[in-house]
């Protein structure tokens, strides 16, 4: 059965999406079965992400409202051995019913070492998504202050759900964006939002325009061995940070 991840945040902008990409890929290249499921209703940006744009013809919305089978909205991934994606719906439909989202990720579940769960941001969807199919749930949030609060907002909902295996992710951290923050260093993001750290994901100019190409950064970069070292991370390995400081 398959570990399902959600990755949230309080706010829109931290990154969500592209930490699902990176992680997944990086499960895909160590041998994992992983799927991305994306539930960012009428914005989904995952299939840009994955080079994937044109080749979407079922969704999860068509899934729900009962239009296709499961295995009909799931794609393969072209050069990626064992990465599987399932589109948001395109729409906000009156049809669309969490409840048979969770039986979306039921039935996900048999199939796949990781079902990665890109929520949308907000405390909405992101909060069901977590109490009610998560096995674990990454809090993605950059070093800003207006970041740092939302991330906060939304471990104390997940705890009050009575959730706690969760972990931070600090996204998009450069010396140049600290500076322009009254952030001092990464020990106030992770004090700030009061999670336990997992990874840490520099700014990266080149991986941005990788994704909005379709395409993935080589192996040997530095965003690359972070996502790599995120994933043994989760499975239980002990491997230092690539990135711990500025």
């Amino acid at each position: 059965m398959a570990t399902v991840i959600s990755i949230t945040s309080g706010k829109g902008g931290a990154g969500k999406s592209s930490v699902s990409v990176g992680l997944a890929v990086a499960f895909a290249k160590m041998g994992r079965k992983v799927i991305i499921l994306e539930l960012d209703i009428g914005l989904r940006c995952v299939d840009i992400m994955l080079g994937a744009e044109n080749q979407v013809v079922y969704d999860l919305g068509d899934v729900v409202s009962e239009n296709c089978t499961l295995s009909d909205a799931i794609l393969s991934i072209e050069g990626f051995n064992g990465l599987d994606y399932m589109a948001a719906p395109a729409n906000i439909s009156s049809d669309f019913h969490f409840d048979r989202v969770l039986d979306c990720i039921r039935s996900l579940k048999r199939s796949y070492d990781y079902v990665i769960v890109d929520t949308p941001a907000g405390l909405g969807i992101s909060i069901l998504s977590v109490k009610n199919l998560s096995d674990l749930a990454l809090i993605v949030t950059t070093p800003d202050p207006v970041c740092i609060r939302d991330g906060a907002k939304v471990a104390t909902l997940i705890e009050q759900a009575d959730f706690h295996n969760y972990r931070l992710i600090i996204n998009r951290v450069s010396k140049a964006a600290m500076r322009k923050s009254a952030i001092h260093d990464l020990d106030d993001v992770i004090d700030g939002v009061g999670a336990q750290l997992l990874g840490v994901v520099p700014e990266d100019a080149e991986y941005q325009y990788c994704l909005t190409q379709g395409k993935q950064p080589d192996e040997k970069t530095v965003i690359s061995r972070v996502f790599f070292a995120i994933a043994a991370r989760i499975e239980g390995s002990y491997v230092p940070l690539v990135v711990e400081k500025l």
